[in-house]
């Protein structure tokens, strides 16, 4: 691991925002990438950049995009669909099988000064949440989705716990 200076990534194109990054979460992830150079059939071969969960403040934006402006605190989703794909025009870019997500090789993690990034997958922070914070929505989105896919709650009483006691 080492810390470099990468070339910063010019202007941003159509649909896109030039992003200041303040905050990035090392993710599991990152560390198997680190340690092991791979995750099943992904593997580091060459140096690459870590870090897919950040936020920061947008520096710069590209033509025809009017919902995001120059000073806008932001977080980014770090998978980006293909627009194209079945997965997309079903309303579940989430799953599509093509995308490109932050710091899986080849495409660079976020662990940089600046990034580009889609103005799509990028969404304004209110100001009572810290760019921390805002860096924790994605693995947050992730563990509330997995809540709600096995159907558990505050309230659900974990398979492994004892039984209520009774009585004295």
């Amino acid at each position: 691991m080492s810390i470099e200076e990468v070339e910063a990534p010019g202007a941003p194109g159509p649909g896109q925002v030039r992003i200041a990054m303040h905050t990035v979460g090392i993710c599991a992830s990152d560390v198997h990438y680190w340690t092991d150079g791979k995750i099943g059939p992904f593997v580091v071969e060459a140096p690459m950049i870590l870090g897919h969960e950040g936020a920061g403040t947008v520096l710069e934006v590209g033509e025809g995009v009017t919902d995001l402006a120059v000073g806008d605190r932001v977080v980014m989703e770090p998978g980006v669909p293909d627009p194209t794909s079945r997965a997309v025009k079903e309303g579940n870019y989430n799953v599509d099988p093509g995308v490109e997500f932050w710091a899986t090789p080849p495409v660079h993690g976020r662990l940089a000064d600046e990034v580009l990034h889609p103005a799509a997958y990028t969404y304004r922070l209110p100001e009572s949440m810290s760019f921390a914070e805002g860096a924790l929505i994605e693995p947050f989105a992730v563990g509330m989705f997995a809540a709600t896919k096995a159907e558990i709650s505050p309230e659900t009483s974990p398979p492994w716990s004892a039984p209520a006691r009774s009585g004295s």
